[in-house]
This record gives C-alpha cells, sequence and structure tokens, in this order.
C-alpha cells in the first residue's frame, strides 16, 4: 500500500527541484568563448599566459555561478565548481585553465586543469546532475 503523505510529498519535492532547474535553464550562461595554446594573449595575475575560458551571462539579471562547475573530463562534469560568483548582467568572466585551483569569488579565478588542444571544455549546471 502506498502510503500517500510520503508519496505527495516526494511529489512536491521533484516539482521544485524541477521548477529551480527550468529557472536555471531559461537563459543559462554559456562559454562564450575559449583559447588554448596561449602563447602571448591574456596574462594572468602571475604573469604568466594560462589558456582561459571565457563565460558570457546572457541575462538582465546578475547570475550566481554558485555550484556550476567547468570540466574537461565527460567522467567528471563538476570537476572545478565555483563558489558564490556573481556575474553580472550581461558580462563575461574569465576562468584561467591554469591547474592553480583559485576560487576566490572577486578574485582571478584559475581552474584546477589545464586546457589542452585535445579536450573541450564544458559548464555545467548544477540541475544537469539531477
Amino acid at each position: 500500500m502506498i502510503n500517500l503523505r510520503s508519496f505527495s510529498l516526494a511529489v512536491a519535492f521533484s516539482f521544485c527541484l524541477l521548477l529551480s532547474c527550468a529557472a536555471v535553464f531559461a537563459a543559462d550562461p554559456a562559454i562564450s568563448e575559449f583559447l588554448a595554446d596561449n602563447r602571448d594573449g591574456l596574462q594572468d595575475s602571475d604573469s604568466e599566459y594560462s589558456d582561459w575560458i571565457e563565460i558570457y551571462n546572457p541575462n538582465d539579471q546578475p547570475f550566481d555561478l554558485a555550484g556550476w562547475g567547468l570540466t574537461d573530463d565527460p567522467g567528471n562534469l563538476l570537476k572545478w565548481t565555483f563558489s558564490s560568483t556573481n556575474l553580472a548582467p550581461r558580462a563575461y568572466l574569465v576562468v584561467f585553465a591554469s591547474g592553480k585551483d583559485r576560487r576566490t569569488p572577486g578574485a582571478e579565478l584559475h581552474s584546477n586543469f589545464q586546457r589542452s588542444e585535445e579536450h573541450t571544455s564544458e559548464l555545467q549546471s548544477p540541475c544537469n546532475l539531477v
């Protein structure tokens, strides 16, 4: 016999989770550009030419990237996750793919992996894992 109270709570929770993910998918930030094999372009604060990934927020509102992740490994979709990082409306954010693993909000960001010409990079929503 099905416990209707438990079933109703499970359905309500699933619906709320679905709605929260649907809101995220309405205007997801996206990788707008990346550079692998950076030799003389953008330098990081250590004066190194690390590869980089640029993320764009297409929304008219700030977007908090907390829980979102970058990866170069399809088997580990949240290989490097953002802490609370607000991306301004219609703004860009550069994350250096240097392997230095720096996530301090408001400071220069560095992933825990290095880009290479052989690997793709992906921006992952926490809802992609539900």
